[in-house]
């Protein structure tokens, strides 16, 4: 009769720990429709009915033989909600982070002190890392259309380049390519004096040494 006793109330805080995991884990599920309704509602199934049912045998293969008391059953079953909350916990931490960087990418590039003036490629542009000792290595390809923050230009680095902020980080882009930045002024931060060409290093055309 314990031992009946014991596995039911293994079934019960397995449902409850279940249930609490399956509303972490699902935390951040999208409404999109039936398709999306179906795989929560299925995951939500799968980690409650797992709980369910998985608490009872792990219980019974655990205590299988041993004297069963309150402590010993208690003591089992916080170690598994633990176990199953940890599960939970980590499943939400790394869906949180994936959709934060999604988040961060989807976000537009905009100009701040640091990096006053708004610009846009025409085609893909080459990005190098800062050239030192004559030398640029290539780092990363900017799309087309990607909006890119200009901080200013290396007019006396060979070869001149500009320092800007993409998607993709900061990255410098070599003089050859600037031909193919277009100036959106009207996003450069308030009160920065536009510039009047992507021709950078050109006298009067704010170069920023």
């Amino acid at each position: 009769m314990k031992r009946l006793a014991a596995l039911v109330f293994f079934a019960v805080v397995g449902m409850g720990a279940g249930l609490i995991a399956a509303r972490i884990a699902l935390a951040f599920t999208p409404v999109c429709g039936y398709e999306c309704d179906i795989r929560s509602f299925g995951m939500w199934i799968a980690i409650t009915g797992g709980c369910l049912i998985g608490f009872p045998l792990l219980g019974q293969a655990f205590t299988h033989g041993l004297r069963l008391t309150r402590r010993r059953v208690a003591g089992f079953s916080v170690f598994l909600v633990a176990s199953v909350l940890f599960g939970a916990t980590c499943f939400y931490v790394v869906d949180l982070r994936t959709r934060y960087a999604e988040a961060e990418a989807a976000r537009p590039v905009r100009s701040d002190l640091d990096f006053m003036y708004m610009t846009i490629t025409k085609r893909e542009v080459q990005a190098y890392t800062k050239a030192a000792a004559g030398t640029a290595k290539p780092l990363t390809v900017i799309p087309q259309w990607q909006r890119c923050a200009l901080d200013g230009a290396w007019c006396d680095a060979n070869p001149k380049q500009a320092h800007m902020r993409c998607k993709t980080g900061e990255v410098y882009v070599n003089e050859a390519d600037w031909s193919a930045l277009a100036l959106i002024p009207k996003e450069n931060i308030p009160g920065a004096v536009p510039m009047k060409s992507t021709n950078l290093c050109a006298p009067g055309n704010i170069p920023d040494d």
